[in-house]
């Protein structure tokens, strides 16, 4: 019986530890599963979302007075058939910025947009910022009102009867927001689009076109949802609108637009069942934001059936994205704003202020802007409903110039692989259109009115070439550059193929890996093995000490003492003795936990992880519905009965994992090996760490969670002071001289025998 009970003290942190990873490991599935499924309020999400399946109504009819078209004149020498939308993304505007954000937002809307004259515009997400002077990180409705002052001013809202932009909330539109309904989500009053995503069919005689915002923010916010979520209603929405898209036998290409990258977002299923990859084959693009310059400029990858285009952000680099519809070819170019730094200092972050006064630059031209629609760039040919090898037989260059002088005076040059070509271009926006002269664009609004517009002949530039002599199974690059009659230039530039065949996108290998490397599945797998190792090192640590050193000497004080080490290392000194990774790993951490003041509150603390709160504290702002207070555990913040963030814990848990604990267990395995006495330097440096984790324990919990979070955070505050509570009594063990008092009854025992 005896023994059982010696068994049972020694080993039952292991039957613990097991218990806690079962159920650690059944929390992290159910957060998984119910994250995307909303615990209350499922009604209003509907609601707010079932406006997004047949917002708009396009139907596009054939001008009776256009002229016929020439029988011996290509299709391709006119300005038919072809269509152009922008995409801009990370606005993050705040009255704390002068440069970039609202002001790019505003010289963008006045300057640039009537020029260019798209027929759709996007904004993918993080319109404002949400960030204040201080610690406090929450929606602000004063960044709103100076978005919709900009949007009023510039007349985008209105432009094309409101048809004209699409915007959608990212993670930074949507901190600390309870729920829908709550009076912080200020995108539902002042935002443009109002609703939870939006879906609509822009349906020409040449053929239909879908196009899907979908809103991944969370059904309940805390603060910095970096990872999103495609909740169950969201989900159906998308689906039974892409059902709709298949079973129209005119749609040609879907268009799908998203804050968040496909890598960082957990997909819930429909009402039926489907899943994010049943639909996947037939999306188009999916264009997304978010990274800002992560992976560098140009994040693009292909997935198994769509491309994917991240683009950066516009609030530091006014990045924007022009993509074309050209005869179902469909071509883009990232460009940046044509203004003398980025970002722009505007020197005034009132937008009031800025709108009655703009600054000089407001006043100069922009110099040509160059889009290249046909032909096909191969470096990024999509899977499917793109007629790559038929455009080759059309014999012309098709380029999309937008500038606010006339086309008189501008001058096109064409080059081939760097040498100028002779191929002159003719201008063919002043014609009439013979499929799209006159757009009827229906939207029904609540009162159900009907809404007709017409839009204009695109900038269309034409070249006839002779591709024949480049179709040569290789790639080659083709450049048009403009020059207007003021010295500005503008170019763009794209990789061919007469062939047909793809070129590889010329993206460096880790940015598309970003975008393939699925975060939402990967990160869970790399805490996992970061958080087991280190278990199996501590876990190890202790069943050696267990089966070699207690038999021997039983008592072995609870914290370390004077010299005790001493002791230890005798015992383990063939691992010392061995090679760099018993001298250096496996031995300082058998010394260390050796120590049941060590071993056990570390253990604890880390095995808790996987089952209780991280952390207590304010997680959101209240509603009528949920609560303020929550928990935030490894696997998502828990509140009022709703899983959220079911993904940002993991990589945040992951940096601190390795900068508090790990680290911190570290610097004791290395002070208890040790003998002599610490250097001076060694005291500063560690001093300076400690202030270091421990301004950055408080802050991280202030920001995340509140008063409350700074004491009811066992991770990572409670383990950061108990680690530097034992560091403390190494060092001040240490520092006391030697002494030939024994100091337990293992030494008393050796001493005798010595004698």
């Amino acid at each position: 019986m005896g023994n059982y009970k010696g068994i049972l003290r020694n080993y039952w942190i292991f039957l613990v530890t097991l218990i806690f990873y079962c159920i650690g490991i059944s929390v992290h599935f159910i957060a998984q599963k119910k994250g995307p499924y909303p615990h209350k309020g499922k009604d209003i999400l509907e609601k707010v979302s079932s406006q997004t399946e047949t917002i708009i109504d396009f139907s596009n009819k054939n001008n009776d007075t256009a002229h016929a078209v020439d029988s011996n004149e290509s299709i391709y020498s006119k300005p038919d058939n072809l269509f152009y939308f922008v995409q801009i993304s990370d606005v993050h505007m705040s009255s704390k910025y002068t440069r970039g954000s609202q002001g790019h937002l505003y010289y963008f809307f006045k300057k640039m947009i009537p020029i260019i004259d798209p027929n759709f515009l996007f904004i993918t997400g993080d319109i404002t910022d949400s960030l204040t002077k201080g610690l406090s990180i929450k929606t602000l409705e004063e960044d709103w009102i100076m978005y919709r002052k900009i949007i009023e001013e510039t007349g985008v809202d209105t432009k094309n009867n409101g048809t004209f932009l699409w915007d959608i909330r990212g993670n930074h539109d949507c901190f600390m927001i309870p729920e829908w309904d709550s009076e912080y989500n200020y995108y539902k009053d002042y935002s443009h689009t109002k609703t939870r995503g939006f879906s609509f069919n822009y349906n020409t005689d040449y053929g239909s076109y879908s196009f899907v915002g979908l809103d991944g923010c969370p059904i309940l916010t805390t603060i910095n949802p970096f990872f999103g979520i495609i909740d169950e209603v969201m989900m159906e929405n998308y689906g039974t609108f892409m059902e709709k898209s298949k079973d129209n036998t005119n749609n040609k290409h879907n268009f799908v637009l998203n804050h968040y990258p496909e890598t960082v977002v957990k997909f819930g299923k429909s009402y039926t069942g489907k899943e994010w990859n049943n639909y996947t084959k037939d999306i188009s693009l999916l264009l997304s934001g978010h990274l800002h310059t992560i992976g560098g400029q140009r994040v693009y990858a292909y997935h198994k059936d769509f491309l994917e285009l991240e683009i950066s952000d516009f609030k530091l680099h006014g990045r924007y994205r022009i993509v074309s519809v050209d005869h179902d070819v469909v071509n883009f170019s990232d460009k940046n704003l044509p203004l003398p730094s980025l970002p722009f200092d505007f020197k005034e972050s009132d937008i009031d202020k800025l709108i009655k006064n703009p600054p000089e630059i407001f006043n100069k031209d922009i110099p040509p802007i160059v889009h290249i629609t046909l032909p096909k760039d191969s470096r990024f040919n999509l899977k499917k409903n793109e007629p790559v090898k038929e455009s080759y037989a059309s014999d012309y260059v098709r380029v999309l110039v937008f500038s606010s002088l006339s086309p008189a005076d501008l001058n096109l040059s064409l080059y081939i692989d760097d040498v100028l070509q002779e191929a002159k271009f003719q201008y063919v926006g002043d014609q009439k259109l013979t499929k799209r002269s006159k757009v009827s664009i229906q939207k029904r609004d609540s009162q159900h009115d009907k809404h007709t517009i017409q839009s204009n002949t695109p900038p269309l530039w034409v070249a006839k070439w002779n591709n024949t002599i480049f179709d040569d199974g290789k790639s080659h690059t083709l450049k048009v550059v403009v020059k207007d009659k003021q010295g500005n230039t503008g170019d763009d530039s794209i990789s061919f193929r007469v062939d047909g065949e793809s070129d590889a996108m010329d993206v460096p290998v880790m940015t598309q890996f970003i975008l393939k490397s699925v975060l939402v599945k990967s990160l869970p797998v790399l805490f996992g093995i970061v958080f087991i190792l280190f278990e199996i090192a501590i876990l190890l640590s202790r069943w050696y000490f267990i089966k070699n050193i207690i038999p021997k000497h039983p008592d072995i004080p609870f914290l370390p003492t004077r010299y005790i080490g001493d002791m230890i290392s005798e015992e383990i000194k063939h691992f010392k003795e061995g090679g760099f990774f018993k001298r250096h790993y496996c031995a300082p951490f058998i010394e260390a936990f050796t120590f049941n003041g060590v071993f056990y509150p570390i253990q604890i603390l880390l095995i808790c992880l996987l089952v209780l709160p991280a952390k207590i504290g304010v997680m959101t702002r209240s509603s009528e519905n949920v609560s303020s207070i929550g928990g935030e555990f490894l696997y998502g913040s828990y509140i009022s009965g709703q899983w959220s963030n079911v993904y940002d814990q993991y990589g945040l848990y992951l940096l601190y994992f390795i900068f508090f604990p790990i680290l911190d267990t570290f610097i004791i395995c290395s002070l208890n090996k040790k003998n002599e006495p610490n250097r001076i330097i060694t005291i500063l440096l560690l001093s300076f760490l400690f202030f270091i984790q421990v301004a950055l324990c408080m802050t991280l919990s202030m920001v995340f969670g509140g008063i409350l979070a700074v004491f009811l955070a066992p991770y990572p505050n409670w383990i950061c002071f108990y680690s530097w509570t034992l560091i403390y009594i190494i060092i001040i063990r240490r520092f006391k001289q030697k002494s030939n008092k024994p100091v337990t009854p293992e030494l008393v025992s050796a001493q005798a025998v010595q004698v």
